[in-house]
């Protein structure tokens, strides 16, 4: 009887993890080429096509680099070899479109001059390639690229700098007022512009905004393809949004937000995000208010009548004590919380769910010594918000993750399906080993269903999940994971794995 017991007993067991397990599908060790290292890899590098297909930007020993797609068996359908230094890659249209610079140096960065690809997204067939952007020879640029998820529209949006460039490289005594005075020169803006595209790639709009009062200032792109631009007037206590339609230069609206801020330093982070319904937007700002006081600011803009909803949390030391003593864990193996200073927090995330918007916050920290520089990453607080802004629940991914000082596969990638929210974080595991965590969040109570980690037995133990690159397909996700990168890389080893939900 006992015997028979202690069998059942085992049998539950291994029945309980074979359930939070995920079943491998397919591992591929050794592919023909090898994800193409960034250092402004701003924009994405990869693109979810129909028929549950991948199309990623990988390096090639003979081209400068190339997009490869893959289907939902890792099945090489396309390669396409392609010149250039890679910034973004998208649907436009019908077709894959990317944006490359037409060189790069790491010390003078862009030549900003730039090129758009359009290929066909089912043979990888060349279909135009232009010269879509030529700017200053004698000033750095900040050039970013908006592609709609649905390939309705195509942006560039640039800030003329004024720094000049040249090789910038302080010398030991006069390195700090170097610095100073390139950051000076960077913040400066000589002019700004937005430029749409049609899909023979010719600039067909082409403008610069009146700009809303305030220093400090961030740019965005609606699903819906307004332009939205955002500054903070510290002196007046301000959040100023204005959103642009068309080549029009005058904001359509513009809606002011009171930021208790003392000084524009104050304010670390500025995110936004898109809501299906047209004109109306989030904007999350994590800062520290005239209490010196860690905060957060989550609004609703409905720039359709020009209102807003916001909602604000403090996060001081009684705060983060609830926070942390509220946390139930989902699993004995993930029971540590890494959430306990605020000094280094910020929003990571904002995106809207069905009819909820959830915004994640961590501490990242980055430490020098002797051995170089490495990059700490905290649990991750997952906020939940109702159409009102008004706080729904809190959830946390109990991770704890070092990386090198690049930061490398230290986001954490999302997917919902159905009700469900799927999640994907690396988590340190000894000295020099990366694991893979996966959970499962029920997105109308906030419960986490399930949470384990990723069977990596046949990757490389020091290689980490790239989240920027993860494919979730209908049945099945795709994992990249690769090794870390140096300083100077352009390309890095790849290992594909294909799981099972």
């Amino acid at each position: 009887m006992k015997t028979k017991l202690t069998f059942l007993f085992l049998l539950s067991i291994f029945y309980h993890f074979s359930c939070l397990a995920q079943t491998q599908v397919n591992v591929i060790k050794k592919p023909t080429w090898n994800i193409k290292a960034s250092y402004d890899s701003k924009s994405g590098s990869k693109v979810d096509l129909s028929g549950n297909a991948i199309a990623m930007i990988v390096d090639v020993p003979k081209a400068d680099f190339a997009v490869v797609t893959v289907d939902d068996k890792l099945n090489q359908k396309w390669l396409t070899e392609l010149s250039g230094f890679p910034m973004a890659i998208g649907k436009f249209k019908n077709d894959v479109i990317i944006i490359a610079a037409s060189d790069r140096s790491f010390f003078k960065s862009f030549t900003n001059q730039f090129k758009a690809y359009l290929l066909e997204e089912k043979t990888g067939k060349l279909v135009s390639e232009k010269i879509i952007y030529e700017g200053s020879k004698d000033f750095v640029e900040t050039p970013e690229f908006f592609i709609a998820k649905d390939g309705s529209y195509f942006k560039m949006a640039t800030r003329l700098t004024g720094l000049k460039r040249k090789v910038h490289i302080g010398l030991p005594v006069v390195g700090f007022f170097t610095a100073l005075k390139l950051e000076k020169d960077f913040n400066e803006s000589q002019s700004y512009t937005v430029i749409d595209f049609n899909d023979k790639l010719e600039q067909i709009q082409k403008m610069e905004p009146d700009m809303p009062d305030g220093d400090t200032w961030k740019a965005s792109c609606g699903d819906d393809g307004s332009f939205i631009i955002s500054t903070v007037d510290a002196a007046k206590g301000k959040c100023n949004v204005a959103i642009y339609l068309s080549n029009t230069p005058t904001p359509l609206k513009t809606v002011s937000i009171p930021v208790d801020a003392i000084s524009q330093d104050d304010i670390s982070t500025i995110s936004f995000a898109s809501s299906k319904k047209s004109l109306v937007n989030y904007i999350g700002i994590f800062y520290k208010n005239a209490n010196k006081e860690r905060s957060t600011l989550i609004a609703k803009i409905d720039f359709n009548n020009g209102t807003y909803t916001s909602t604000r949390e403090v996060f001081d030391k009684d705060h983060l004590k609830e926070l942390q003593k509220s946390f139930v864990p989902a699993n004995k193996k993930f029971r540590d919380l890494n959430f306990s200073n605020s000094k280094f927090m910020d929003i990571r995330q904002i995106t809207e769910y069905n009819d909820k918007l959830l915004v994640t916050i961590s501490p990242r920290s980055v430490y020098s010594s002797s051995h170089g520089t490495s990059t700490s990453e905290g649990s991750v607080l997952i906020n939940a918000y109702n159409s009102e802004m008004k706080p729904l629940y809190h959830q946390f991914i109990p991770r704890d993750y070092v990386s090198s000082a690049m930061g490398e596969g230290s986001e954490v990638s999302f997917n919902l399906a159905n009700n469900t929210l799927r999640m994907l974080a690396n988590q340190t595991d000894g000295i020099t080993a990366v694991a893979t965590l996966y959970a499962e969040m029920d997105l109308e109570s906030g419960k986490m269903n399930k949470i384990n980690m990723i069977s990596k037995d046949d990757i490389k133990n020091s290689y980490y999940a790239n989240t920027e690159y993860i494919s979730w397909l209908n049945d099945s996700f795709v994992i990249p994971f690769v090794e870390r990168m140096g300083i100077f890389s352009k390309k890095v080893d790849l290992q594909l794995l294909q799981l099972k939900y």
